[in-house]
């Protein structure tokens, strides 16, 4: 009878290790999901931190240019000055003139508005930190 006892003793303690064993795998697999979660959520956060720190260092060394175009089918040519970075994305836009393709004298229209927006240009580059060029 002693020996049942104690095989009886001895069943009730591996029943409670593995009791505990179960909770001790539930807390090692929560840790780790929270660590895989908080590894993601910093790399998401680097990532967008980086693509403002490029925006914002693209805005900067972008510079206001005389652009001209062409609208089909809506009959006019459109004459402004465009914020227009290194890689070519136009940042911002200011419309000078809408010269109507029948226009009589167009080519004097043209000129002026084009010399206006070189104007523009010029004096909206001044309050502009210098751009450094490749």
């Amino acid at each position: 009878m002693a020996v049942a006892a104690r095989l009886r003793r001895r069943a009730v303690h591996v029943g409670t290790l593995r009791g505990s064993l179960g909770w001790v795998r539930i807390i090692a697999f929560l840790a780790v999901t929270i660590i895989v979660l908080t590894a993601i959520l910093l790399v998401a956060v680097a990532m967008t931190a980086a693509a403002k720190r490029r925006n914002q260092v693209s805005q900067m060394s972008a510079r206001w240019a005389v652009r001209h175009y062409a609208i089909p089918g809506r009959g006019h040519t459109v004459v402004g000055v465009a914020l227009t970075d290194a890689d070519g994305r136009i940042h911002g836009e200011h419309v000078v003139a809408r010269i109507q393709d029948d226009a009589q004298d167009w080519q004097r229209d043209f000129i002026v508005a084009r010399q206006e927006a070189e104007e523009r240009a010029f004096h909206l580059n001044i309050d502009r930190p210098p751009s450094i060029e490749g």
